[in-house]
């Protein structure tokens, strides 16, 4: 039993978020360690382009409406913390299962 996760949720919850990505991954034909990699570079690449779209929109309220600027940052702040988590996870379930199938 662990005191951040006492009755196991979160773990469970993260198995079946693996589960889900590795069928798509299956899916989706990644069959080589080189594939599982350009996976995790894909992951990367698009949550830097996302991050770089909420930094644009930021900037274009603060020219167009500056008194919104605080709304926008805390949207913002959330919008990038859902980024990382999400990129964050997918790496991480990815790279299991790149050593999983492969012994990477």
């Amino acid at each position: 039993m662990k005191i951040d996760d006492p009755f196991g949720r979160s773990a469970q919850k993260q198995e079946q978020n693996y589960v889900s990505v590795r069928k798509a991954l299956q899916a989706a034909g990644v069959t080589t360690p080189a594939l599982a990699e350009q996976c995790l570079q894909g992951i990367t690449r698009k949550a830097l382009i996302s991050s770089a779209v909420l930094a644009v929109l930021v900037a274009v309220v603060a020219l167009l409406y500056p008194r919104g600027l605080s709304a926008a940052l805390v949207c913002a702040g959330v919008g990038w913390l859902w980024i990382s988590v999400t990129a964050v996870n997918g790496r991480r379930h990815v790279l299991r299962y790149r050593k999983e199938e492969f012994g990477d």
